[in-house]
């Protein structure tokens, strides 16, 4: 036991007191996550712990799965672009018969189960812009596979301890289509391709300090090898992303608060989240709010609801960055605990 406790204890250090601060931004997998403004590190107790925090694994039930989905941009016809570049993939020809105006999507998905302490999921996620007759499109899938273990078990409703590990291959495609003019009045779409694939491994601790209270850590990429075809302009490996967060149940008035604080991509920063969410009707019905502030220039505000049918959740929750209220992202999902 004593050995154990010496291990946590290194492993807590480690991400206090690591200095090495790069990031990814964090991805929008599950709706309650994303309604909670992304603060999800101290209380995951579902699939998509895999994502958020693979010692989460260990908190609840013998049997989970569930699915997310997410879809925003920049732009006043999110279907006509999703249709547009849709069928720009399937026919680059395309390009010259669409009229768009400049915009951008973003999009991602998560499917995942859970057998006791094992997790495993499918996602992938998606950034691209059209503008002036080219389109950008990077796209990534990811295959992940978690474990957690319990050191130590709860005296009472007190004092556990969890560590987890996510394995994930990663695979990305950067795509470019434009259109090249030439002097005849002749125009040609021209294509690019970037391809890239790697492994990497996250950690995560969930701490839990009474029945109301818990905390969780998370190091993503902690084995972030990455190979390309040589334009790392475009598909890159993973960097390494430090995660702390807290967060406080009370059962009594139905109320659960939580905050992370991550760091950011290539600036060294750090990025803060938090969320609250109100539970009603004994818990069938959740309200949420929160709020990412994803480094100087980037605010996120966040909102959802929950309906909580016994085992099973379904989510939904609407996003606003920087205050772009008619162009909201949305993110839906369902999941289950037995």
């Amino acid at each position: 036991m004593q050995r154990k406790q010496v291990l946590c204890l290194l492993m807590l250090i480690l991400f206090l007191f690591s200095s090495t601060l790069t990031a990814e931004a964090f991805s929008y997998y599950n709706a309650r996550a994303f309604a909670l403004g992304g603060a999800y590190t101290g209380i995951v107790d579902d699939y998509s712990a895999i994502i958020y925090n693979p010692a989460g694994l260990a908190q609840t039930g013998w049997v989970g799965l569930g699915l997310g989905s997410t879809l925003g941009g920049e732009t006043d016809n999110i279907g006509q672009l999703v249709s547009g570049v849709r069928s720009i993939l399937g026919d680059p020809g395309k390009i010259l018969e669409i009229d768009l105006e400049p915009a951008s999507i973003e999009y991602g998905h998560l499917t995942g189960v859970r057998f006791r302490t094992l997790g495993a999921g499918i996602s992938f996620q998606g950034r691209g812009s059209i503008d002036e007759n080219q389109l950008d499109l990077t796209h990534y899938n990811t295959f992940n596979l978690g474990y957690a273990y319990r050191v130590l078990e709860p005296f009472g409703d007190v004092a556990s301890l969890a560590l987890g590990f996510n394995a994930k291959y990663l695979e990305g495609k950067h795509y470019r289509y434009y259109v090249e003019d030439f002097n005849d009045g002749e125009s040609v779409v021209e294509e690019q391709t970037s391809l890239g694939n790697g492994f990497g491994v996250d950690f995560g601790i969930m701490i839990k300090l009474t029945d109301m209270v818990s905390v969780g850590a998370k190091i993503d990429n902690v084995i972030q090898p990455f190979s390309n075809d040589g334009n790392t302009d475009y598909i890159k490996g993973s960097e390494r992303v430090y995660t702390v967060g807290a967060g406080i149940n009370v059962p009594l008035i139905g109320l659960t608060a939580t905050t992370d604080l991550s760091s950011i991509p290539h600036d060294g920063g750090t990025a803060f989240r938090a969320g609250i969410e109100k539970r009603f009707f004994v818990g069938l019905l959740a309200l949420r709010a929160g709020l990412a502030q994803e480094g100087p220039d980037t605010r996120l505000l966040t909102g959802g609801l929950g309906l909580n049918v016994g085992p099973v959740k379904a989510d939904l929750a609407l996003g606003f960055k920087n205050g772009a209220w008619d162009e909201p992202s949305a993110v839906f999902g369902i999941r289950a605990n037995f």
